[in-house]
């Protein structure tokens, strides 16, 4: 790394990224960085970062993978905290230099922080992670006010916000993740928030996309609390769904709506009618990307689990589309590989729609879903005989056949007793290698025991 030859450093920078992304693996009892290169190796890369743009941008990969490489390793401890405070100071440093958007060194230095902060031990680094917050949050309050002249400026300005609208989302979820940490995040709730709306407020697509995200990561660490930004942030989620054009931002905006709503629990209720009708306009659209419509699904389930039985004046719109999307399913194209995966995302996430809406009238109505239980066991049976079915597909099917039984009870007895593929589907996934499938096979086999001798 102290070659005269920028290409030598160059290349040593990027064989160094793939040497920690392939053999750095402590959790897996494997790595070339030991207790005693590690002080040298980290003091190399922190010298080398301050070279020529394309040479300081592959350092930054080596130091994501160096990072990555401790984020398993199943300790409350980290070799890499006594470094922690030096990496991040000099990623800061880099993230500021004159020439970083050339070979994209910013971007990739927030990268990397991220990383950092995401693979560090919470119980060693919440110390430095907190004080990181106030640095960040003020970072981006001076991109706020940043003179815009060109439309050039106003590109800078918006890669820069959603760099450290990610740095902020990282560091939320972080410090939101321990009961310990959690206060850190809460008492500087308010002042993130204002943030957070203030660069809404900019227009960005870019933006708007990794703001949400970070409001999302906030929304779930400050639970029903959230509902006190709901407000000014409603216009927002509303600008995101009619974002046809910016597909990404739709779709973002909808899974934040499902974090919002396991966040609040019935409290999002007085905004449900808006977003539905939303949502349901979007489902109807020739205008908007496929793409969007799994995440409009699961959204239903996260509404529907959210608000319990005052799901029941959107039940009969949010089955109509549910069903008009398993039909399209059964006519698909599986020979196209890019159909398969969009099936298979689409296929999750009606059957998680099915569950947190099974699991929403649970313990008031649940005779709302028996019309339409049958309609469900046929679009299981369906998923059940394809011979390319993804495993993501089969946890969810397997799932969504336990909640009709555990919500419907003694109701479901007849259905059940008329197709038996079940039979044959549970004992499949039992003799399956993941673990989770044969825990969620087996409590699905006992749901439908239970029916069955009820």
């Amino acid at each position: 790394m102290r070659d005269g030859n920028k290409h030598v450093k160059d290349t040593t920078a990027w064989t160094l990224s793939r040497v920690f992304e392939l053999l750095h693996s402590p959790a897996n009892g494997f790595s070339v960085i030991s207790p005693e290169n590690l002080l040298r190796v980290v003091a190399v890369l922190l010298e080398s970062i301050n070279d020529a743009p394309h040479v300081a941008e592959k350092v930054c990969g080596a130091i994501y993978y160096l990072a990555q490489g401790y984020e398993d390793a199943g300790s409350s401890s980290s070799l890499l905290t006594p470094c922690l405070p030096g990496i991040i100071s000099q990623l800061l440093k880099t993230a500021e230099r004159t020439d970083g958007g050339d070979s994209k060194l910013r971007s990739s230095a927030y990268e990397t922080l991220n990383e950092v902060i995401r693979s560090s031990s919470i119980v060693e680094t919440s110390h430095i992670i907190s004080e990181l917050l106030p640095v960040i949050m003020n970072k981006l309050g001076q991109t706020l006010d940043l003179q815009i002249l060109s439309s050039d400026d106003r590109e800078k300005q918006g890669d820069l916000q959603a760099s450290l609208c990610g740095v902020l989302q990282v560091i939320i979820q972080k410090l939101g993740s321990t009961d310990e940490t959690k206060p850190i995040i809460l008492q500087a709730a308010d002042p993130i928030m204002i943030l957070f709306l203030r660069v809404l407020a900019c227009r960005s697509s870019t933006v708007h996309e990794e703001a949400m995200l970070a409001i999302g990561a906030l929304a779930y660490a400050s639970g029903p609390e959230f509902g006190k930004y709901m407000p000014e942030l409603y216009k927002y989620l509303e600008m995101g769904l009619q974002n046809f054009e910016e597909y990404q931002v739709c779709a973002i905006t909808t899974g934040v709506f499902g974090d919002i709503c396991r966040a609040m629990d019935d409290k999002v209720l007085p905004y449900c009618d808006g977003i539905i009708s939303h949502l349901i306009r979007d489902l109807q659209s020739a205008e908007l990307h496929r793409s969007v419509k799994p995440p409009i699904f699961s959204c239903f389930g996260d509404i529907a689990l959210a608000i319990g039985e005052q799901f029941l004046k959107y039940i009969e719109s949010a089955i109509t589309m549910m069903q008009s999307a398993a039909q399209i399913c059964a006519q698909m194209n599986t020979s196209d590989e890019e159909f398969i995966d969009y099936g298979n995302q689409l296929k999750c996430s009606i059957f998680e729609a099915y569950s947190g809406i099974l699991q929403g009238f649970k313990n008031s109505k649940p005779e709302v879903m028996l019309p339409h239980a049958g309609h469900l066991l046929q679009f299981i049976e369906l998923v059940f005989r394809e011979r390319q079915r993804d495993e993501s597909v089969t946890k969810a099917a397997v799932a969504v056949m336990g909640d009709l039984a555990d919500a419907l009870g003694s109701n479901t007895k007849i259905l059940f007793r008329d197709n038996t593929f079940y039979v044959d589907f549970l004992g499949e996934c039992l003799q399956s290698d993941d673990e989770q499938l044969k825990e969620t096979a087996n409590w699905t086999q006992g749901m439908i025991a239970r029916v069955m001798v009820s």
